[in-house]
């Protein structure tokens, strides 16, 4: 139970950094390595086609080498104007324990712009001679997708895992990816709902993407496989420490009786 407890956490915190990583593709991988040094745009994953709403966020990302020099602010612009800095930067650590073993840091700025105008913009940004773009289209009437994940809903499963969700519009594209650990276990396009079949034991991540008419969202679903044999052998094992507990319980009692008498 310990061992399945920590795996869970483990893939928990494993899922907030993938969390991170930048997605503008309903099939694009949601584990990989990006270039180093590079400066990235992640667009809103509410967004296709370039529409978004006059209120959008994005997210800046800065990656470069571990030794590299503390970056402090990243400057950007709309459409053109005067530059400003952005200062309030999260940096993560990423240690990549594939073969090409690139590690790096990633500075992350979250940029709200609001009371956007209709029509065409673009947003700039720069640091240390890097530069990166992103254009988009303003539409007030645009509307979310909203996935909802349905099932996985519990932290711990068999073998056997039904893969159900909701969602706003109807699928223009949708695509899953399944890892265990770092390892990709499968993944398939989605045109309903399914069931993930013949799982090892083990802690699991599970990304869904959605596309309709009305944009693209996703979502990150981590969960524990214990088959029927580490099922059956926890359920042992609590079994035996509750008759344990019991029996030390029933011996400290009976020493509390002969001690008053």
């Amino acid at each position: 139970m310990k061992k399945a407890t920590m795996a869970i956490i483990f893939s928990l915190c494993f899922s907030l950094l993938i969390g991170g990583q930048i997605i503008n593709s309903a099939k694009a991988n949601p584990i990989s390595i990006p270039s180093v040094p590079s400066l990235q745009i992640s667009y809103p994953l509410t967004s296709t086609g370039g529409y978004v709403n006059s209120t959008v966020e994005f997210h800046i990302y800065v990656n470069m080498p571990i030794e590299s020099q503390t970056i402090n602010s990243i400057s950007y612009s709309v459409d053109g104007e005067q530059s400003m800095n952005l200062e309030d930067l999260k940096v993560n650590t990423v240690y990549d324990y594939s073969p090409e073993k690139i590690d790096f840091k990633t500075y992350t700025a979250s940029l709200i712009l609001k009371d956007l105008s209709e029509g065409n913009h673009t947003l700039n940004a720069h640091v240390n001679g890097m530069s990166a773009s992103r254009d988009f289209v303003v539409n007030s009437y645009y509307h979310v997708t909203a996935l909802n994940v349905l099932s996985p809903n519990s932290p711990i499963y068999s073998t056997t895992v039904p893969l159900t969700f909701s969602f706003t519009g109807e699928i223009n594209n949708a695509h899953y990816y399944l890892y265990r650990g770092q390892e990709l276990v499968s993944e398939n396009p989605l045109t309903g709902n399914v069931t993930l079949d013949n799982l090892f034991d083990g802690s699991y991540n599970l990304y869904v993407f959605v596309t309709t008419q009305y944009g693209q969202d996703s979502k990150a679903v981590p969960f524990y496989v214990a088959g029927p044999a580490t099922i059956a052998g926890v359920t042992i094992l609590l079994i035996f420490a509750l008759a344990l507990g019991v029996w030390f319980f029933s011996k400290k009692l009976k020493q509390k009786k002969i001690t008053f008498q």
